[in-house]
């Protein structure tokens, strides 16, 4: 079972460098992070300080699509110049040739028919009279010889993440809240059982800027940390750096919520 989880993470994620590359490799760990612990969503929200949410969701967009679309999903820009430098996320929708369920493009509509780009040899035949092109699908092969396919739902194992940039941190507030900080509280047993009892909700965990902790991004917002989260946590207690990077802190925070996460299944 893979769980409901949105990480939260703010547009100044990347205001600690203008050196393309290497912005360009810290969102992709957060790429990274995402796919290994099988993250539905990643809400960019907007700091009023610095907004570079264009940047990185363009990044994490063209991270989550399989290789064989890319070129038909993202035209070349400034924004992806840099992206040879972040690893493949290799997960189970970046199909391989004998993999029968896959994510593809309609490349063309004709009557009652379409053809999807789906990283084989040629297009595949989908008979429907409903899709529009450039739409992006997801399809189960029936036949090789010739390439036909049909619609299908996402399968149950992990299968991407979407993205999305709100306005403001109290957009991305959904479900059951967890932020953090290094003035948060450690991970208790009262914790992990709020997380078992709750488990089958979405959970947002919430993640500060470089420059500023998430006490100071609520406070901006108009918001009270400790009323509008349900947990405010330290997932690395007694941490033996001066400060502890976005991209750092979002694998720490997931690592230990996995546990509790998968003891409750």
């Amino acid at each position: 079972m893979h769980h409901k989880i949105q990480l939260a993470v703010p547009s100044s994620l990347t205001i600690e460098t203008a050196d393309q590359k290497i912005k360009t490799y810290k969102v992709g760990q957060v790429a990274r992070a995402a796919a290994i612990f099988g993250v539905q969503r990643v809400t960019i929200y907007r700091d009023p300080a610095y907004d570079d949410s264009r940047f990185i969701a363009s990044i994490l967009q063209y991270m989550e699509a399989p290789q064989y679309l890319r070129k038909l999903l993202f035209p070349r820009s400034n924004e992806l110049r840099s992206v040879g430098v972040v690893p493949p996320l290799k997960t189970p929708h970046h199909a391989r040739p004998r993999d029968d369920i896959r994510e593809g493009i309609v490349i063309d509509v004709g009557t009652d028919c379409a053809w999807v780009e789906i990283g084989l040899d040629c297009p595949a035949l989908l008979r429907t009279a409903t899709l529009r092109k450039g739409e992006r699908v997801t399809v189960k092969i029936f036949s090789r010889d010739p390439l036909e396919v049909g619609l299908t739902q996402k399968p149950p194992r992990y299968w991407g993440y979407s993205v999305r940039v709100v306005d403001s941190i109290a957009d991305a507030l959904e479900g059951l809240v967890i932020a953090t900080s290094r003035h948060g509280q450690p991970i208790s047993p009262a914790i992990h059982d709020e997380i078992r009892r709750r488990s089958a909700e979405l959970m947002t965990f919430v993640f500060g800027a470089p420059n500023r902790g998430v006490e100071a991004l609520f406070q901006e917002a108009g918001l009270s940390l400790e009323e509008a989260s349900d947990f405010v946590v330290n997932t690395i207690p007694q941490q033996g750096t001066e400060t502890v990077r976005t991209e750092e802190a979002i694998v720490a925070t997931l690592s230990v919520f996995n546990i509790a996460l998968h003891e409750s299944t």
